[in-house]
């Protein structure tokens, strides 16, 4: 048995693949045929449904004891699906996943907690596990949560650690927690509910954490990484390629004299924005640079630049008034994207901040692509 890490004509690619709706996945292992719906450690496949329990599949034999408790975060084919060439790769991971991840783990799993004195005293605070009377265990977001992510940040990415990662992971969570998603948020404050200070609990500890996934995030769900025989994650480059992402092979940048993507016959351009100095030697450096780390995620459609109603642009809870220029949100930091975008170029767009709709009401403005955590401020991962 092996891993199929290859497109059809055997390319590396990133696609973007729709999520099995959850309502079709069956909690019987199309391995040993067992009931799998107690177990924490399974993934669905995405052909037949079956949640298979991960220290079945046959290609994840040498490194099954690595994947973490709650993480199915896959893109995954059984045995039976593909004629015994499993599939399985690895989808991008928002910082709501890994912390989410993270917590599911030192709930359920306390070999996996923190323990010992902290060298660096990087990661100091109060730490759990702590019970305050809800039943839920809590966790310090830098003694435990943030330790826990750095011990295995080689699980969860290949990119280096920046300087405000910790901030990123207390920002996941504040971000999802009841007090900012009261209909379905993720974490219990410790400071809300009993005054302490950087204490995080599951809401609700059994729950996987791609439950929380809407159909949205589903359909944007990207893969990011193929699996090296010891479970390292290889990175996989991308390129657009004949409407596909492929994985690019060289870091080569587009010519100094590249243009702006032509829109469609009728589409504003937004050419008369363009920079004075974009035919600078400033101006083509900078775009050597964007282009390296940049692809096209969909076509311009007709018309002005609005603020796009599309559910891959903007989050549901934001009001997008009549003019489609106006938008705003009752609480919480999620995100609205305009409906045109751009590849190349040099571009500056204008805005009014009009009076919060509460005293305390904070924004944050900046571009993103399609992929763009819907969900969080802009600025929250990799895409924005």
């Amino acid at each position: 048995m092996h891993v199929d890490n290859s497109s059809e004509n055997g390319e590396d690619v990133v696609m973007k693949d729709k999520l099995l709706p959850k309502m079709k996945q069956v909690s019987k292992c199309s391995y040993c045929e067992n009931n799998s719906g107690e177990s924490l450690k399974t993934v669905p496949c995405l052909e037949c449904g079956s949640r298979c329990h991960i220290d079945c599949i046959n290609c994840t034999a040498k490194f099954k004891h690595k994947i973490l408790l709650g993480d199915d975060f896959f893109h995954f084919k059984c045995h039976k699906c593909t004629d015994g060439n499993e599939r399985f790769r690895r989808y991008h991971l928002s910082w709501v996943d890994v912390v989410h991840i993270t917590l599911f783990n030192l709930t359920h799993n306390p070999a996996a907690r923190p323990s010992g004195a902290d060298p660096s005293n990087q990661f100091g605070g109060e730490h759990g596990p702590q019970e305050y009377g809800d039943s839920r265990v809590y966790f310090h977001y830098k003694a435990d949560v943030a330790r826990f992510i750095d011990q295995h940040w080689a699980y969860f990415w290949t990119k280096a650690r920046g300087e405000t990662w910790i901030n990123s992971a207390s920002s996941a969570l504040s971000t999802n927690s009841t007090e900012n998603v009261p209909e379905d948020g993720r974490f219990e404050s410790g400071k809300a509910k009993y005054n302490k200070n950087g204490m995080w609990a599951l809401t609700d500890d059994l729950r996987f954490p791609s439950s929380y996934d809407s159909l949205q995030q589903q359909k944007t769900r990207t893969i990011m990484y193929t699996f090296a025989e010891d479970g390292s994650l290889i990175e996989l480059r991308t390129q657009a390629t004949n409407g596909r992402r492929k994985r690019r092979t060289d870091a080569t940048p587009k010519a100094a004299g590249s243009r702006a993507k032509k829109p469609r016959a009728g589409a504003h351009s937004g050419n008369d924005y363009a920079s004075p100095g974009a035919g600078s030697k400033r101006g083509a450096r900078a775009r050597r640079a964007w282009s390296i780390g940049m692809w096209p995620d969909i076509d311009n459609p007709q018309g002005p630049a609005h603020m796009s109603r599309e559910e891959t642009h903007a989050a549901a809870q934001y009001v997008i008034e009549s003019d489609r220029l106006t938008v705003w949100n009752d609480k919480g930091y999620r995100m609205a994207k305009a409906s045109h975008g751009v590849e190349t170029g040099a571009w500056y767009f204008e805005a009014q901040i009009l009076p919060g709709v509460r005293p305390e009401a904070n924004l944050r403005i900046g571009w993103s692509q399609i992929s763009g955590e819907l969900q969080a401020p802009c600025g929250y991962d990799v895409f924005s």
